[in-house]
């Protein structure tokens, strides 16, 4: 049963990854300080302490729940496609397009401390990864059950990197990167 606690201990930690967003986008990771976070919500510093642990928690809190929002977007743009190579060049175009314009991945790449924050999407990206990983392969595997679910895994994750590396370090436009994905891994996709 959904308790009053539940429900305020969950409406708090939502009001602190809204602030914590706002906060990011405004200052970086140099700008997340603790006691803005917990100023922002009307609690004290300790309160936004108990909740993440640290500001790298808090930082991985915003960017997962930022990368449920995202992954909502990406596999709207699958669902929109029979065809799995179709899908796949919709989903990488819209993935690219969203960050792109995202203040979170902005604030991530280029704000003081986004050496700090950036490590979200390279070299600790891990969660970022594992997330967008599990909701890409369950949403193909649900819409194209005739792909075999091997090739369907390895696509996933091979355009997820793919999709990283150009958000990190963009390169042709979002059209142009989608349609190379789609044509190097469509074979894989192909109704069997």
């Amino acid at each position: 049963m959904d308790t009053f606690a539940d429900r305020t201990k969950r409406r708090l930690h939502d009001e602190l990854l809204d602030a914590a967003y706002d906060v990011l986008v405004a200052g970086g990771y140099d700008g997340l300080k603790m006691a803005e976070v917990g100023r922002r919500v009307g609690v004290s510093r300790q309160t936004v302490y108990n909740e993440f642990k640290d500001r790298w928690g808090l930082l991985q809190a915003v960017a997962a729940r930022e990368t449920e929002r995202f992954l909502l977007e990406v596999n709207a743009a699958l669902s929109e496609h029979g065809d799995p190579i179709d899908g796949l060049r919709a989903a990488v175009e819209r993935a690219l397009t969203l960050a792109a314009d995202n203040p979170l991945v902005k604030a991530a790449l280029g704000q003081p401390g986004s050496d700090q924050a950036s490590q979200l999407l390279t070299t600790r990206g891990q969660q970022v990864l594992e997330l967008s990983h599990q909701r890409l392969d369950a949403h193909v595997r649900e819409h194209w059950p005739e792909v075999p679910a091997q090739d369907a895994t390895t696509c996933v994750d091979i355009a997820l990197r793919v999709v990283l590396s150009h958000i990190v370090n963009p390169g042709a436009a979002p059209a142009v990167v989608a349609s190379q994905v789609a044509q190097v891994l469509g074979p894989f996709l192909r109704r069997q």
